[in-house]
This record gives structure tokens, C-alpha cells and sequence, in this order.
């Protein structure tokens, strides 16, 4: 007989981290494809002028319905997962190992181009390195939550131990 082991903690902790920003990723979602719908809608304001205004909007309007189904199904995504991770499910165990992975990686590309990009404009090495401050503690918090997931007895929760090799 298999008994039911107790889920540990973190796990709790990180679904719930991951219902948190499952819901602002829908709010964000929704926000957008709201702006990008009023961008759409918004009246042409110089008739007859095919590189007008109203074909910037049109652009900005798709891009931001666009990117905000783009979070939606993110959003969702993560609300899934996050029930997995509560109920132990070994899936949700490899979609939170790919996701923070990727995760580690943006922040890296970020961190990256958010100083190129401030550099460019205001060459302020303060705000360059208030930026990488944020990104690194973004890594160190994705770099401690993998370490977290290959603890044994997490692993051992969602079913994702391997074969035990006896030493006598």
C-alpha cells in the first residue's frame, strides 16, 4: 500500500508565487487587448493618407491584442501549473523546471538590453545598475527554486525518483 506523502512546503509556496502571477499575467492580458482594441478603434485623424496616423494605430492595436493573448494563455498556463504543483503532479514538476529556466534566461537577455538601452539614452550608471540589481535577484530567486525542485524529497512528491542504488 502507497501512502499519500505530505506535500513539502516550498511546493506550496511556489504554486502559490505561480497563482499570483498566473493572475496578473490574465490582468495584464486583458488590460492589453483592451488598449489594443481602443488603438484599432481610434478614429483616423488625417483622411486619405495611407501612412497616417490610422495605420500606426491599426499596428499598435494588433500588436497589443497580439501580445495580450500572448499573456492570456500564459496566465492560464501558470493557473494550471500552479494546481499540479498543489496536487503533486510530476508534469507540473517539468513545466516549473522549463519555465524558470526560460525565466533565468530573459532576465539574462533583459538585464542585458535594459542597460544598452538606458546606457544609450542617459549613460546613468546608477539606473544601469539598479536594473541588473533586479535582474540578479530575479536569477538568484529562479536559481534557488531549481535547486529547491531537486531536492529529493521534493522530487520524491512528484513521483520523480529515481531508482534507489543500494551501497551494501
Amino acid at each position: 500500500m502507497t501512502q499519500k506523502q505530505n506535500r513539502p512546503t516550498g511546493v506550496t509556496i511556489i504554486a502559490i508565487l505561480a497563482i499570483i502571477s498566473g493572475i496578473i499575467l490574465l490582468f495584464g492580458g486583458l488590460s492589453l487587448i483592451g488598449a489594443g482594441a481602443l488603438f484599432s478603434a481610434a478614429p483616423a485623424t488625417v483622411p486619405n493618407n495611407p501612412n497616417g496616423p490610422e495605420s500606426l494605430g491599426s499596428f499598435f492595436g494588433m500588436a497589443f491584442l497580439l501580445l495580450g493573448a500572448i499573456l492570456l494563455v500564459i496566465g492560464v498556463g501558470y493557473l494550471v501549473m500552479s494546481y499540479g504543483l498543489l496536487k503533486g503532479k510530476g508534469w507540473a514538476w517539468t513545466i516549473t523546471i522549463i519555465l524558470t529556466v526560460i525565466s533565468i534566461a530573459i532576465q539574462i537577455v533583459s538585464g542585458i538590453t535594459n542597460s544598452m538601452i538606458v546606457a544609450s539614452i542617459s549613460n546613468d550608471g546608477a539606473s544601469i545598475m539598479s536594473g541588473w540589481i533586479v535582474q540578479i535577484i530575479g536569477v538568484a530567486i529562479d536559481i534557488i527554486i531549481l535547486y529547491y525542485l531537486y531536492r529529493p524529497h521534493v522530487k520524491a512528491f512528484f513521483g520523480k525518483s529515481g531508482p534507489t542504488i543500494s551501497t551494501t
